[in-house]
């Protein structure tokens, strides 16, 4: 940093762009599969991996823009391998450049690795051009030295990811206002205690996540009625009713469910901490 500009944080120079951007080109297919719906990098986990680097870069555009998408995912619990991607990610922020991503071997497959990568990098981009946007501002409003050709390349940079930008600020925009009309998680009602079955305990644990999606949250919850839905693991079967701003878990297929899902326990089980994408295809759907 220049000790003669009172700026505090790092912002878009073409000497600290360099290294981020090699890294993207280097990760590309990682940052794709990153955003897609079976990609290798969980969306909750994606979002606290870039507000880990953003905020060791300060960057004010970027916390609101993906606090905004991580308040609208909702916040579960994160998984144990997730400390040793905050703490990668934070130490690539902190050197100003990608580091060896080694120690993530340990914890993830080698398409979560590139992820991972691609993921802190195109934040680090992200959070550079923020920056620059408040450093063009600091010079306008003459709190640092207004350096012409310096104030130009930032006015170019600005002109430049104002495009991406303002998509990027619209969505976040949209989901904070669904996140805000979502009605509260409420408490899971179950039979008697002592009464609810192992199946009805373990959706009662599952619901919060699958319902941790502001949006999700927001149609499930509101629905003018409520909907039962069975479901039915081995021998035991318990049903879910949703709607009306309630939620219940009961014993055994209840007579007025709409649809009876059948599974195996093991696949239910995943379901039940929260990978639900990922076991949809072993359970089959059909009419109760």
């Amino acid at each position: 940093m220049d000790p003669r500009d009172p700026f505090p944080r790092r912002t878009a120079m073409p000497a600290r762009l360099a290294p981020w951007l090699t890294e993207l080109a280097r990760t590309l297919p990682g940052l794709l599969a990153s955003y897609s719906p079976r990609g290798p990098l969980a969306p909750r986990t994606r979002e606290r991996v870039i507000m880990a680097v953003t905020e060791v870069n300060g960057c004010r555009y970027c916390a609101w823009i993906h606090g905004s998408w991580q308040d609208f995912l909702g916040d579960v619990e994160p998984a144990r391998a997730e400390d040793a991607l905050l703490a990668y990610a934070r130490a690539c922020a902190e050197a100003a450049r990608p580091l060896d991503p080694s120690p993530l071997t340990d914890v993830l497959p080698a398409d979560a690795v590139a992820a991972v990568r691609a993921t802190v990098a195109q934040i680090e981009v992200s959070n550079l051009v923020g920056n620059t946007v408040d450093g063009l501002l600091a010079r306008l409003t003459r709190k640092r030295p207004l350096a012409p050709l310096s104030a130009a390349r930032e006015v170019a940079t600005v002109a430049l990811a104002a495009p991406l930008a303002a998509p990027l600020l619209g969505a976040a925009a949209a989901m904070r206002a669904v996140e805000r009309l979502a009605p509260p998680l409420p408490d899971v009602q179950l039979p008697t205690a002592g009464e609810a079955n192992l199946l009805a305990h373990l959706l009662s644990q599952a619901l919060p996540t699958w319902l941790a999606n502001a949006a999700v949250r927001l149609v499930v919850l509101g629905m003018p009625a409520s909907v039962s839905v069975a479901i039915r693991a081995g021998r035991t079967a318990a049903t879910v009713r949703v709607g009306r701003g309630r939620l219940a878990v009961e014993n055994g297929v209840a007579g007025d469910a709409l649809f009876l899902i059948e599974g195996d326990v093991a696949p239910l089980l995943r379901l039940a901490s929260g990978a639900v994408l990922e076991e949809l295809g072993h359970v089959r759907i059909r009419r109760a």
